[in-house]
């Protein structure tokens, strides 16, 4: 399955935390073996937020373009694919050998679970998004090859393989904000992927007049298709440290008194939407 976590709202839309704790509550809770990719750069990437292990984690990055690690060193292989592993459908690399590749360029965040294809900023933007608009689908088809599930933290800017992740992708996690223009704004201009799209609302308010009841009821979203994850400080606090496994781990389980325990809650309800309506449209894919 291929889960893209998108927003069309600019700004703190809150895709990339997000789909961290979503990616991780769905390993702890269904033992899906996940890799985890973002197709651009950002000043709070994903692997600033997972990697408990901090400083191993950027003495590594240091050296990408020295080792196996990362997104450009698939992108390598795959290029290097073409002459080197010729099949008669004239794709680039054997099933086999491209979800070995997936596996030697990514972090481990959760044992036999959870894995991060890093980005290394060692080569300037446009060229890499150049570079990953050529590669994507077969990027996409590798990780599929490797893992049950690919959640990709996909830009809402003007992404060259932004376009193609939200074609490819089985189900697109719509991030919205409490904010009744850019939540008429998406559904104004992206009517055309509706039929393949569930709704997370960032940093809820329960207390808001634009509660979950309410724009559901004024967008016609069905209840199955809209969950909310709440502001939560310790999580905030979590996302900028790169403590957000541990964060997770240590709360998952935790009791109605705990001040995580609506949060953790939430996130819980998040997952299994999510984890339900992506099986239900690959299901329905396998039957045409």
């Amino acid at each position: 399955m291929k889960i893209a976590f998108w927003s069309s709202a600019r700004g703190s839309s809150g895709v990339t935390s997000n789909l961290a704790c979503i990616s991780i509550a769905s390993a702890m809770e269904y033992s899906y073996k996940s890799v985890l990719i973002e197709n651009h750069y950002q000043k709070n990437k994903l692997g600033n937020i997972l990697m408990y292990q901090r400083a191993n984690y950027l003495e590594r990055e240091a050296n990408y373009q020295f080792s196996n690690l990362g997104i450009d060193y698939i992108m390598n292989q795959f290029s290097k694919g073409n002459d080197d592993y010729k099949v008669p459908d004239n794709s680039h690399v054997p099933d086999q050998e491209s979800a070995q590749i997936i596996k030697e360029a990514s972090l481990v965040i959760l044992d036999n679970f959870l894995y991060y294809i890093p980005v290394s900023y060692h080569i300037n933007q446009e060229t890499f998004d150049y570079n990953l608009y050529g590669n994507i689908k077969e990027i996409l088809n590798a990780a599929e090859e490797f893992a049950d599930i690919t959640y990709i933290d996909t830009s809402g800017q003007n992404n060259l393989s932004s376009k193609i992740i939200l074609e490819e992708a089985d189900l697109v996690v719509v991030n919205l904000v409490q904010n009744s223009f850019m939540i008429q704004y998406f559904f104004d201009n992206y009517s055309s992927i509706l039929n393949k799209c569930v709704f997370l609302i960032s940093n809820y308010n329960k207390n808001s007049t634009l509660n979950l009841n309410n724009i559901s009821k004024t967008h016609s979203i069905s209840k199955p298709n809209i969950a909310a994850i709440p502001y939560n400080i310790e999580y905030q606090e979590a996302v900028s440290q790169g403590t957000v496994v541990e964060f997770l781990s240590r709360n998952y389980t935790c009791k109605r008194q705990s001040p995580n325990y609506t949060f953790i809650r939430e996130v819980k309800k998040a997952a299994a939407m999510i984890i339900k309506n992506a099986a239900k449209i690959r299901q329905k894919e396998e039957c045409l």
